[in-house]
């Protein structure tokens, strides 16, 4: 709201004309001073200019309706204002007034309405009738008035003095039905002939519409038109309000970045109206948890951002806690495939002592923090500590993983392990001899595994190198090899989404088996689904390719991703790798454990091979077994062991 106190004039009369045009004036500079709030359509570099123009004419008009009017008033009295008329024909000046401005009610020195103009009484409801001798604060209803004081007060003030006007804008006001409006009102005190200031004219304006246009341009400029949420750009100005205020208020807040996972699969499998309506179901599920003071915006693609006003990092944890809940316990639906995701969630605590107060800083600790939770194994926490960085953060950062990558590459730093793969049914010493061929990287003297660089490499674009060093390094070592048993041995091989989208690695692989003289059936190549969904054709085309030059393929983490089992058919696969997320907590889950059997009688119903991952203990063998599960791996049924140790093993 605002409010103005402007010069009428100095003569003891105010022409009506002339009084029209400078409310008119009034009125239309301030619609211009309202446009100051809107930088968007570039007009406030252009205002004074406009300003100065208007008021040169309104000027100039105002003299020349001043003489007319004296002219005019020699022979006759027009509306009654001079000469010591007791009474002002208020109906004339209304009409000129309500039809450039809005509506008038005429105001007395008991502060009670004496007349309302048709579109007075539109505005607040009353009619001529019921409204005239009330007090003008019963017609007129203004809410938040605080430093200007009461209606009735403003209105006290024009009796007193005649040469303001009070303008105020974008006031609240009910109306008799008790409907809420905003107006711009103005009070302009009206003199008689005599001198004395006969009446106060209050000039009513509806800008109702105005106001929610504006409300509109304000919304567009600072929320994400996909989800509502505010966009980066406001969340940003909010956090920088925060962070001023903190220096006084020394509260304690909370800044959280997320990241969706599994989102681009949504988006490659179904297309990008699913990839939207998945950001709005999940923006909807972040805003049930989060309290009116805090911040939730969309950043960006598939990330968001929650600012915890005045919140600690313990409560924070519980509420972050519960979205992730949330999203684990979802599902998205699209054309009767369903899908599930995760988030990832990166968290820091900040407060007027915080080592970091800069907003750009905050922000990118937040964001290393939510990347520190993709590491870690996706769909959790990973809270940063701002006074104190995590030791594993400072050390991920500063790691050089790009020059111990490429260095490893070129020189073969990385190792190569094997883990048997044992078959569960019908075992009569004529099955097949499997492995799955495990990447390890000597640095520092300890031996890092592949949770520890795989996210750099891919991070860095070398994914697709690596997997050519296993598969090169991996028919090497199978080529080399004394096996002393006649059973056919398989070696898996993992593949990333970069191999998976070469178009040249096929013949690549073709050329090293020619070169080492190994055949193609001793490999087997495993690919993650959510790696095969979000690059179905791809994954399509690559394993038929493998199967016409001998080679078998396998799906991994199968049942993570992806409830619709439909596109398994279009995939030439000859193992389904159930996802160990499942296998480890079967024997007390009896959900884990139905996922695993339904999973189980899908592939035998397409004569698939399925094979448990994260086999830990007997009971869950058995149970497996049981089941019918075609093999099992892991540490219950064979540790990973060096390469090369493979020979000694099948001798013992």
């Amino acid at each position: 709201m605002k409010v103005s106190n402007v010069p009428v004039g100095q003569s003891n009369t105010i022409p009506v004309m002339t009084l029209v045009l400078l409310v008119t004036l009034s009125l239309m500079l301030a619609g211009l001073q309202l446009f100051n709030v809107a930088d968007l359509a570039g007009i406030q570099v252009y205002l004074p200019m406009i300003q100065t123009v208007l008021l040169l004419i309104a000027v100039t008009l105002g003299v020349v309706f001043y003489k007319i009017k004296t002219q005019s008033l020699e022979s006759q009295d027009v509306l009654g204002l001079t000469h010591g008329a007791s009474q002002l024909s208020f109906k004339n000046t209304e009409a000129v007034l309500g039809a450039t401005v809005g509506g008038v009610i005429r105001v007395n020195r008991q502060y009670e309405a004496e007349y309302l103009s048709e579109a007075a009484c539109t505005l607040t409801g009353w009619n001529v009738d019921d409204a005239t001798g009330l007090s003008i604060e019963s017609v007129v209803s203004l809410q938040g008035l605080r430093a200007e004081g009461s209606l009735r007060q403003i209105i006290a003030d024009q009796f007193l003095n005649a040469e303001s006007v009070f303008d105020l804008h974008d006031v609240k006001m009910l109306t008799k039905n008790s409907d809420s409006k905003y107006v711009r009102l103005k009070t302009v005190p009206v003199q008689s002939g005599s001198g004395e200031i006969d009446y106060v004219a209050l000039v009513i304006q509806d800008v109702t519409d105005d106001r929610a246009a504006m409300e509109d341009l304000y919304q567009q400029a600072s929320r994400d038109s996909m989800t509502g949420l505010l966009n980066r750009k406001s969340f940003q100005e909010n956090l920088k309000e925060v962070l001023a205020s903190g220096q006084e208020t020394k509260a304690v807040n909370v800044l959280c970045y997320l990241d969706l996972d599994h989102f681009k699969t949504v988006n490659d499998v179904c297309g990008h109206a699913a990839g939207d309506e998945l950001l709005k179901q999940v923006a909807d599920l972040f805003s049930r948890r989060v309290r009116s003071t805090d911040k939730l915006a969309r950043t960006g693609g598939d990330e968001f951002a929650i600012l915890l006003v005045g919140c600690g990092i313990q409560r924070a944890q519980k509420v972050l806690e519960r979205i992730l809940q949330d999203v684990q316990a979802y599902r998205f639906t699209w054309n009767q495939n369903t899908f599930q995701v995760g988030v990832s969630i990166g968290v820091i605590e900040f407060d007027s002592s915080s080592r970091v107060t800069d907003m750009g800083r905050l922000m990118l600790q937040a964001d290393e923090a939510c990347y520190m939770a993709k590491k870690l194994g996706r769909n959790q926490l990973y809270i940063q500590d701002d006074k104190e960085v995590s030791s594993e953060a400072e050390k991920e950062k500063s790691t050089d993983w790009e020059g111990i990558l490429n260095s490893a590459l070129k020189h073969d730093g990385f190792s190569l392990y094997v883990q048997p793969i044992v078959p569960l049914q019908g075992v009569d010493g004529s099955e097949d001899c499997q492995y799955e061929v495990l990447i390890r990287m000597p640095h520092e003297g300890e031996v890092l595994s592949p949770g520890s660089f795989m996210p750099a490499a891919q991070r860095l674009g070398l994914m697709g190198s690596v997997d050519r060093w296993v598969v090169e390094k991996a028919v090497k070592n199978i080529a080399s090899g004394n096996f002393t048993s006649n059973k056919k041995q398989i070696f898996t091989i993992n593949l990333s989404a970069d191999s998976v989208s070469d178009d040249s690695f096929t013949d690549y692989l073709q050329a090293v088996l020619t070169d080492n003289t190994v055949p193609a059936s001793m490999l087997c190549f495993e690919v993650s689904e959510s790696v095969v969904l979000a690059n179905f054709m791809k994954a399509q085309v690559l394993f038929n390719d493998l199967v016409e030059i001998g080679a078998s393929g396998s799906l991994d983490d199968f049942g993570s991703g992806i409830s619709s089992l439909s596109y398994l058919r279009d995939l030439p696969v000859s193992y389904l790798k159930i996802d160990g997320a499942f296998i480890r907590s079967m024997s007390k889950n009896r959900i884990d454990a139905a996922m695993v059997d339904a999973v189980n009688k899908v592939g035998q119903v397409m004569n698939l091979k399925t094979i448990a991952e994260s086999v830990e203990d007997d009971i869950t063998k058995q149970l497996l077994k049981r089941m019918g599960v075609d093999y099992a791996q892991g540490y219950h049924c064979g540790k990973p062991l060096a390469f090369e140790n493979i020979y000694l093993s099948e001798a013992s």
